[in-house]
């Protein structure tokens, strides 16, 4: 691989993105799009980049952004913050996350049979059953366009989107482990998933005490967040090696909690509660590295993705299933917990996939390098795309009109005389 293109490719990526989220305040469809255009335009439709020369990088780009994006929820799961739209969350997020698995990999399984194993078609369904954060947080911002005061509505779906994006990982890491070695028993997955959770949460509450005192006592130092993604990445091979595929993912959302909640979670546990952690910095350099990788990946993701007739009429076909299942797990959700009228509304119209069904569509090209294991590992790939644009589309810009046009208009506020 030529040192020079990938400094290019980088450097472009990191340019393009700057442009789209100037592109996003005039036209409200969130850069993750543009990113991808982008990355097509340049890959498959002029043919100035080849992506396979960048493949055997993909493994080391996969585990950053997995490991980056998940520790990115978990500074953002502030408690104090989302206790009152804790419940809801969970419920709405663990009710839209199970149907569209359910849905979409059966009807994918008896759709197309010779392309999708039961398994295979399962795991699709889990990969976009998730509202990714990054995408959710720009969809918000169109709709706060016309719609100032969602606050409670965006806490609702924030906090959902890291929900799901758990279980989209945990549930796509153990699903890949079926297809890999077909024959395991039921109660073994499950007894899978519970330890993953298990041994993850854990190692990444222990290791993030354990930082918390150490950056207690260097607080002042330079270099303070690039040796926390040191002990992140740390946390995860540890993680991985202990409880298996998909621990270190949930491993990094634990640390990240652990970090913004440790006053709390100190006073709950008993342990030492005079530390000061400067987390608003922490969250800046974050925000810097997340970028890079991010933007990275989109352009990657545009460079491979082969678009045809075909793949995008069953992406289209896909991304309204997806909307009608998020329509129906809001009804189910609200007929036990009491949503608000402007909760049930934008609920019902921010379905969006975005960077963690892009990274779990990595995963079959990366572990079936010998043409074995999946009926068609880049299938994933080439529809997740599709499905991810549409989705973002219609948050972005026809849900936003919808709403403005469905809910009562908001109340003025009253001119000083």
């Amino acid at each position: 691989m030529d040192a020079n293109v990938v400094v290019i490719l980088i450097s472009l990526a990191l340019f393009l993105a700057y442009v789209s989220g100037i592109i996003y305040m005039f036209t409200g469809v969130p850069d993750t799009v543009w990113l991808i255009v982008f990355g097509y335009v340049f890959g498959p439709a002029l043919n100035l980049f080849n992506p396979a020369a960048f493949r055997p990088s993909t493994p080391l780009l996969v585990v950053m952004a997995l490991n980056l994006l998940m520790f990115e929820a978990g500074l953002n799961v502030d408690f104090k913050t989302f206790k009152e739209t804790m419940i809801k969350s969970s419920y709405l997020g663990v009710t839209t996350f199970t149907l569209t698995t359910l849905g979409v990999g059966y009807l994918l399984h008896y759709s197309v049979p010779y392309v999708f194993t039961l398994s295979e078609a399962l795991f699709f369904g889990a990969m976009i059953a998730g509202t990714s954060a990054s995408t959710v947080l720009g969809i918000i911002g169109s709709i706060q366009r016309r719609r100032k005061e969602i606050g409670e509505t965006r806490k609702l779906l924030v906090l959902e989107s890291i929900v799901t994006d758990s279980l989209s990982i945990v549930t796509a890491m153990t699903l890949l482990r079926f297809i890999q070695t077909p024959g395991i028993p039921l109660n073994e997955a499950v007894k899978d998933i519970v330890y993953v959770f298990t041994v993850s949460v854990l190692i990444g509450f222990g290791t993030g005490v354990l930082w918390v005192q150490l950056l207690n006592l260097i607080r002042n130092r330079p270099f303070n967040y690039i040796m926390t993604l040191a002990v992140l990445f740390i946390s995860y091979i540890l993680s991985e090696n202990v409880g298996g595929p998909g621990a270190g993912a949930m491993a990094a959302l634990s640390f990240g909690v652990t970090l913004t909640n440790y006053p709390l979670l100190a006073r709950r546990f008993k342990l030492r509660e005079n530390v000061r952690v400067e987390r608003r910095r922490l969250r800046s350099f974050h925000e810097e590295i997340t970028f890079l990788v991010k933007s990275f990946l989109f352009i990657f993701v545009g460079l491979e993705v082969q678009l045809s007739a075909e793949y995008l009429l069953i992406g289209l076909a896909l991304s309204a299933t997806i909307g009608l299942i998020r329509i129906l797990s809001v009804n189910v959700v609200g007929g036990f917990i009491e949503l608000t009228d402007d909760e049930a509304a934008t609920s019902r119209l921010v379905f969006s996939n975005g960077l963690t069904a892009l990274v779990i569509s990595q995963l079959p090209l990366m572990v079936d390098t010998s043409g074995g294991s999946f009926m068609s590992s880049g299938i994933y790939v080439d529809l997740a795309v599709p499905i991810v644009i549409a989705s973002s589309l219609f948050g972005s810009l026809v849900g936003p009109r919808i709403i403005r046009h469905g809910m009562a208009p908001e109340p003025e506020q009253e001119k000083p005389v």
